[in-house]
């Protein structure tokens, strides 16, 4: 394995760089030989320092080298030197080829709080209104999506997804048709947003936006009807509810730690939110679905008082942080491409 940096040269032939990387990514599919490859700085190095390659099928093997690095240990990738290059390459249009490799490296470099907090650092506001209209507009698979949602866990990565030059585009992926992975990102990453109450004021500007996919084309009366929000008033009969359960809890967590501000509480109370939570959780099937939503519930009819549960950017007791689920890719030995295997659920709800 020692040779093999000196392979990756510029001045070597093209056919010995692509038999080199093709024998790399070989052995990231291998725990024991992954490890003992990440344990070659220099070799690691080379395979950054390919990714510019002009010749893309050459690039595109280091970038499924990297992820799979990078889903073994982040430790190996050092930020200061590899995000500012993964930002530039989703910057260039000319890159698109490598668009989807990269969100999935930076998903498995911002998946704990401490890895988020430090990339959190590297980028700008600017860089989070380009990865929002990457995932709106459906330029990678939605691995995007997952870092938005790991960001959303410090304090600067929500001052950034709260900003008035994102969040409205960043809402319009919570009913992206046909990409469950965006959707349940994004319902992770709102939920995680309720957990500051200073996120609120923003929040419940766009309450609809959150409610709607809990929402059926159950017949309400008239009276109920008109007290409803004008975007969630007469929706056609055959209006279908976010068929994803865990996008579903997610939405009703994040519904709940809004409601935890008093502010939130009378805009359910005065819009008539009860009659469509209760409508859900009547067509609810799942029993845990249900309890979340019946908690929003109990926000509602409860006599509170005019109180907010939670001091300004109190992150509520009791709630455990995991780390996102890495992405891997694996070559499958009688196809001609590839399958990204995910280690669990890269969209799931654990964070």
């Amino acid at each position: 394995m020692d040779e093999l940096p000196g392979l990756l040269l510029s001045h070597q032939p093209l056919k010995v760089r692509q038999g080199a990387v093709e024998l790399i990514l070989g052995y990231t599919s291998d725990a024991s030989s992954l490890v003992l490859l990440t344990s070659n700085k220099e070799l690691v190095h080379s395979v950054w320092d390919t990714l510019t390659d002009k010749d893309k099928e050459l690039s595109v093997t280091s970038a499924q080298i990297l992820v799979n690095i990078t889903s073994h240990n982040a430790q190996y990738t050092a930020p200061e030197e590899t995000v500012p290059q993964i930002l530039q390459i989703l910057h260039n249009s000319n890159s698109t080829h490598l668009h989807n490799s990269m969100a999935m490296i930076l998903n498995n470099i911002s998946r704990s709080r401490d890895q988020a907090e430090i990339f959190c650092k590297m980028i700008t506001l600017a860089d989070c209104q380009m990865f929002v209209k990457m995932v709106s507009c459906g330029q990678e698979q939605g691995y995007l999506a997952a870092v938005l949602g790991n960001i959303a866990v410090t304090e600067e990565g929500r001052d950034h997804l709260s900003h008035e030059s994102v969040f409205p585009e960043l809402i319009s992926c919570l009913t992206m048709p046909g990409n469950i992975i965006v959707r349940r990102n994004t319902a992770r990453l709102l939920r995680n947003l309720s957990f500051d109450t200073k996120t609120h004021t923003v929040l419940v500007g766009y309450l609809p936006q959150i409610v709607y996919p809990l929402v059926g084309g159950e017949e309400i009366d008239e009276e109920d009807m008109d007290k409803l929000p004008i975007d969630l008033q007469y929706l056609p009969e055959d209006k279908c509810r976010e068929p994803d359960l865990q996008t579903r809890v997610l939405l009703s967590d994040t519904l709940f730690q809004m409601g935890g501000t008093h502010s939130v509480r009378e805009r359910y109370r005065d819009n008539n939110y009860y009659e469509l939570f209760k409508n859900y959780d009547q067509w609810e099937e799942n029993d845990d679905a249900k309890e979340r939503i019946q908690n929003v519930i109990y926000l509602i009819v409860q006599d509170d008082g005019e109180v907010d549960l939670r001091k300004e950017g109190e992150v509520p007791q009791g709630v455990e942080e995991e780390e996102e689920e890495v992405v891997h890719i694996k070559r499958e030995e009688e196809s001609t491409g590839e399958t990204i295997e995910k280690q669990g659920e890269l969209n799931g709800s654990k964070r």
